[in-house]
C-alpha cells in the first residue's frame, strides 16, 4: 500500500467520489477477528485488494478506482472485520480525492474499529493514512508520530511489506523537514525490503522518493539520475501520480540549477496530467510551480493572476500545506513590480507557515527575499536582521548538506564492509562443509581440502585489499570537488581551521586568499555551462601550478576559490594574489570560444588576534574581495579591518 506523503508532492490524494453510495460504510459484524487470525482465505477479496494495493490503483482515474472500491466492498465476506478493515484502510488512501479533512476523518474511525477489534495490521495502515492527511492539514513534523508508530507496529507483527511503506513515508517526511541524511537512510532501507520481497512496482516507484532526497541534499547529479529511472517507469507502466511528482522534482531540480524555462515546460507538462486526472490538489501544485519560473522571468503581473488562481484551487481542496509557499511567491511578485510595502505584508503571512514547519531552505528564501524589499523601503535596521537571518539558514542548510553527504557515504561504506564481512563468513562456512565432509569420506581427500581453504584464503585476502583500496578511494571522493579536481568546501575549511590553531599554537602569521572568477554567468549563458565547467578546472589548474607547495586551494562556491597561506604576512599575500590574478588572465581559452578571455578579483586577509575563527577570518576576506569587485573587477583588495558588516547578497531562489 503505497501511503499519501508530500513527498510525492500530494500526487497520491484523488478527487471526491463520482456521487455513488459510500462503500465504506459497509455493515461490519462484531469485533472479534484478530488480524492475525485471518480466518479462511477469501480468493475473490483477496486477490482484489493484492491487485489494487499492490499497483494497479496508483494508474486509475477516478470514476475507475470508485468503481473498483465499490466492487471490492461488495466482496467483503459477512462478519468479515479483518477483511473490512482492509477495504477501509484502502478506501482511506484513494477514495477522499481533494478533500483531506474526510480522509482525517476515516482515518480516526478506521484507526478506532482497528483498536477495538485488535487488528494490528489495520492499525498500521489507518496510521499512515492519518499520517498523510496531517502532513497536508497542518505541517509534516505532526505526521512523525503516526509513522513511527506504525513502523514499530509493522514490525512487531513481521509484515516488511508494511515496514518499507512506513521507512518511505517517514522518509519523505524528514527529507521535507531537511534531514535529507536520514531520509535517504529510510528510503534505502525501504528499497532493500522490497527487492527482498520482489515487489517491482514499490521499489520502482521508491525510485523518486530517493532522487527527492538527494536533490535536496543538493546532489544534483544523483538526483537527475534517479529522476530520469522514475520517468521511464511511470511511463513504462502507466503510474501517473509517480509521472507526475516526478516531472514536478525535475522543475524543482531545474530551479535549482537556474534553469527556469525548463523548470516551466515540466511543470505544464505535470498541469496536463493532472487535468486529465481531474485532481484539483495536484493541479493546484503545478500551478504554483508555474509562478517561480515566470517571476525569475519577470512576469510578474501573470505570475500574480496564477497565484489567486492556485489559492482557490488550494482552498476548494483543504490543502494548507503550500499556504507559505503561495505567500512568499506572491511577495517575490509584488516585489518585482515594486510593490514592496504588499511583499512585506505578504511575506509577514509567508513566515507564520514557513517558521513553524521547521525548514531551513524555505527560511532562508523568505529572509533573503524580505531583506531585497525592506532595503528598498529604507528600512536599514530590518534588512540587516533579516540578512543575518539568511546567512545563519543558509549556512546552517550548507553544514547540514555536508555532513548528511558524508553520512549517506559513511553508510555507503558500512554496507559495503558488511557486505564483505558476510561474503567472507559464507565462504569460510561453505570452506569448513567441504572440509569436514572430505575428511569423513576418505582421508585422501586431505591435501585437496587444505589446498582449497588456502586458494579460498587468497582469495579473501584479495577481496580484503580490493575493499581497502575502495575505501581509500572513497575518502579521496569525499573530500575532492570532482569538477575541478582541487578541495571541496569541507576539505579546504577543515584544512583552514587546522592552519589557524597551528597559526596560533606558535605564533606564526596565516592569511588567506578568496578568489571569484569575473562575469562567470555571462560565460555559462553565452558558452553553455559544459564550456563554464571547463574554464573552472582550468582557472582551478592554473592557480595550482602559481601557488607555492605548502599552500592548499579549494573550491568553496561555484566559481569561488579559497587559498590557505600558512606562515604568511599580509604583504607577503599580496604579490601571490597579485600571481593568482596574472594567471587566471593568462590562461588560454580558445579551445571553448574564440576571443574568451576570463579575469578574477581576489579579496586578501591576514589572521588577527580578534578573529574568533575561520568564520570571521573568511568574513574579512569576503568583504575585500566585494571591495574589489565595486571597484572595477580584475584586482587584488585587501583586507580592511574597519569593515564590519556584509553587504546584501542575493542569491538564487529554492523550490
Amino acid at each position: 500500500m503505497r501511503q499519501c506523503h508530500s513527498l510525492l508532492v500530494a500526487a497520491l490524494l484523488l478527487v471526491p467520489g463520482s456521487g455513488m453510495a459510500d462503500p465504506a460504510r459497509v455493515p461490519m459484524g462484531p469485533f472479534d477477528t484478530p488480524a492475525e487470525v485471518g480466518g479462511v482465505p477469501v480468493p475473490g477479496f483477496d486477490d482484489e485488494f493484492e491487485r489494487l494495493d499492490r499497483g494497479e490503483i496508483w494508474k486509475l482515474d477516478a470514476v475507475t478506482t470508485e468503481r473498483r472500491l465499490v466492487a471490492l466492498a461488495a466482496l467483503v465476506p459477512p462478519g468479515d472485520t479483518h477483511r473490512a478493515l482492509l477495504y477501509q484502510s484502502l478506501r482511506c488512501n484513494w477514495g477522499y480525492r481533494n478533500d483531506v479533512r474526510a480522509q482525517q476523518e476515516a482515518a480516526e474511525e478506521g484507526l478506532a474499529r482497528a483498536v477495538q477489534a485488535g487488528d494490528r495490521e489495520a492499525q498500521v495502515r489507518f496510521r499512515y493514512c492519518r499520517a498523510g492527511a496531517r502532513e497536508q492539514i497542518t505541517t509534516p513534523q505532526d505526521a512523525l508520530g503516526d509513522y513511527i508508530a506504525g513502523i514499530d507496529l509493522a514490525r512487531a507483527i513481521e509484515n516488511p511489506r508494511l515496514v518499507a511503506d512506513g521507512l518511505a513515508a517517514r522518509g519523505g517526511v524528514q527529507s521535507l523537514l531537511g534531514e535529507q541524511g536520514h531520509a535517504v537512510l529510510d528510503l534505502l532501507a525501504a528499497q532493500r525490503l522490497y527487492e527482498r520481497a520482489g515487489d517491482r512496482n514499490d521499489a520502482d516507484a521508491n525510485v523518486l522518493n530517493i532522487a527527492v532526497a538527494y536533490r535536496r541534499m543538493g546532489d544534483h547529479g544523483k538526483a537527475a539520475e534517479y529522476l530520469a529511472q522514475s520517468e521511464q517507469y511511470a511511463v513504462r507502466s502507466g503510474d501517473w501520480t509517480t509521472l507526475l511528482s516526478t516531472l514536478m522534482q525535475q522543475g524543482y531540480l531545474a530551479e535549482d540549477e537556474n534553469r527556469p524555462e525548463e523548470a516551466l515546460a515540466r511543470y505544464q507538462r505535470a498541469l496536463v496530467v493532472a487535468q486529465q486526472q481531474s485532481s484539483r490538489s495536484d493541479i493546484a501544485t503545478a500551478h504554483l510551480g508555474m509562478a517561480l519560473p515566470l517571476i525569475l522571468q519577470r512576469q510578474y503581473a501573470q505570475a500574480l493572476q496564477l497565484l489567486a488562481r492556485t489559492q482557490l484551487e488550494f482552498d476548494a481542496a483543504g490543502d494548507r500545506s503550500s499556504q507559505g509557499m503561495l505567500d512568499l511567491r506572491r511577495g517575490q511578485a509584488h516585489a518585482g513590480l515594486g510593490q514592496h510595502e504588499r511583499a512585506l505584508a505578504d511575506y509577514a503571512r509567508a513566515a507564520v507557515s514557513i517558521e513553524r514547519g521547521g525548514n531551513l531552505r524555505y527560511q532562508a528564501m523568505l529572509y533573503e527575499a524580505r531583506a531585497v524589499s525592506d532595503q528598498a523601503l529604507g528600512h536599514s535596521a530590518a534588512a540587516v536582521v533579516d540578512l543575518n537571518r539568511y546567512i545563519a539558514a543558509h549556512e546552517a542548510v550548507e553544514q547540514r548538506n555536508h555532513s548528511q553527504q558524508a553520512e549517506v557515504l559513511r553508510y555507503q561504506v558500512d554496507a559495503e564492509r558488511s557486505e564483505l564481512e558476510n561474503r567472507r563468513l559464507s565462504v569460510e562456512k561453505a570452506a569448513r562443509d567441504r572440509q569436514l565432509a572430505a575428511l569423513l569420506n576418505a582421508r585422501r581427500w586431505q591435501w585437496t581440502a587444505l589446498a582449497l581453504g588456502g586458494l579460498l584464503l587468497a582469495v579473501l585476502g584479495a577481496l580484503v585489499m580490493r575493499q581497502f583500496d575502495r575505501v581509500r578511494r572513497l575518502r579521496e571522493l569525499a573530500s575532492t570537488d570532482p569538477l575541478t579536481g582541487v578541495a571541496n568546501r569541507r576539505s579546504i575549511e577543515l584544512h583552514g581551521e587546522a592552519a589557524m590553531l597551528h597559526a596560533r599554537a606558535l605564533g606564526h602569521p596565516l592569511s588567506v586568499l578568496i578568489l571569484d572568477v569575473d562575469h562567470f554567468k555571462r560565460i555559462n549563458d553565452a558558452c553553455g555551462h559544459l564550456a563554464g565547467d571547463q574554464v573552472l578546472a582550468q582557472v582551478a589548474r592554473a592557480c595550482q601550478e602559481a601557488m607555492r607547495q605548502h599552500d592548499r586551494l579549494g573550491r568553496i562556491g561555484g566559481e569561488e576559490f579559497l587559498v590557505v597561506l600558512p606562515s604568511t604576512r599580509l604583504a607577503q599575500a599580496h604579490p601571490i594574489a597579485e600571481r593568482l590574478r596574472e594567471a587566471v588572465a593568462a590562461v588560454s581559452l580558445d579551445a571553448i570560444g574564440n576571443g574568451l578571455k576570463v579575469t578574477a578579483s581576489i579579496g586578501v586577509a591576514e589572521l588577527q588576534a580578534t578573529d574568533a575563527d575561520l568564520k570571521a577570518l573568511l568574513q574579512r576576506a569576503d568583504l575585500a574581495l566585494y571591495a574589489a569587485k565595486a571597484q572595477g573587477r580584475d584586482r587584488v583588495q585587501l583586507a580592511d579591518t574597519s569593515q564590519a558588516e556584509l553587504p546584501l547578497r542575493a542569491a538564487p531562489a529554492e523550490a
